[in-house]
């Protein structure tokens, strides 16, 4: 057992070749005759070898400080020559970040330029009715009523209008109106669909203040829409 301790306290001397020959000779022959230290002298062999065949590492100080050097050398070197540089050197610089630029203005300006266009404007039929556009309410109610039909009654006029003179005013040309009658009997909008509408203005607002016993359905009282043609020479009934 000391001998043992002996010969592997010299396994590295021996290794390196720094024993004398006859030490050298001596830790040998107990290799050879020793099975447990023969078996530790070849491990520390393979251990040594495998290190001598891997690769050789650097420190992680001497890598940084190289990264740091070389950075500093490139900006250095690069700072005065970009400045410097002609631009047909420095148009593959420039142009990969040009064209994205240059497509999101193509595109503002086209969506800009969309938006700032005037509006197309609406035929004639559209724009009569455009102001009547929207959510309509129940059938027979003033903002959606009903025509007269076998389930609708007319409704009659109660209180009439003077209308003579202002037919008069407005000459030899008829009149063309839909007139709305509400569920209470009053008149719910007076429309002039056809004729002059600076001459008919009186006309419109004598309208508006008639009465009728108001049209019901299933006896109950609902909005009826009314067509009236109106002339100098003949007043006629609603168009039923």
């Amino acid at each position: 057992m000391i001998a043992c301790l002996r010969v592997r306290r010299r396994l590295s001397a021996y290794m390196d070749g720094d024993l004398d020959a006859g030490s050298g000779r001596a830790v040998a022959a107990h290799l050879d005759a020793c099975p447990e230290c023969g078996a530790r002298w070849r491990s520390l062999r393979s251990a040594v070898e495998m290190l001598a065949e891997a690769p050789r590492l650097e420190c992680r100080e001497l890598i940084s400080t190289r990264v740091r050097d070389r950075l500093d050398v490139e900006i250095r070197s690069a700072g005065l020559a970009l400045v410097l540089r002609p631009t047909w050197k420095a148009r593959p610089l420039i142009l990969p970040s040009l064209i994205p630029a240059a497509a999101v203005l193509f595109v503002v300006l086209g969506v800009a330029f969309a938006l700032d266009r005037d509006p197309e404007p609406l035929p004639a039929v559209a724009t009569r009715g455009a102001e009547s556009w929207g959510p309509t309410g129940a059938s027979g109610t003033e903002s959606n009523p009903v025509f007269v039909s076998a389930e609708v009654s007319a409704p009659r006029v109660r209180t009439a209008a003077p209308i003579n003179d202002l037919v008069a005013a407005v000459g030899d040309e008829p009149i063309f109106l839909e007139t709305v009658v509400a569920r209470d009997g009053s008149v719910s909008t007076v429309t002039l669909l056809g004729g002059d509408s600076h001459l008919a203005g009186p006309l419109l607002e004598a309208l508006r203040h008639e009465r009728f016993e108001p049209g019901r359905r299933h006896g109950r009282p609902v909005a009826v829409s009314l067509y009236r043609l109106i002339s100098r020479t003949d007043v006629r009934a609603p168009v039923t």
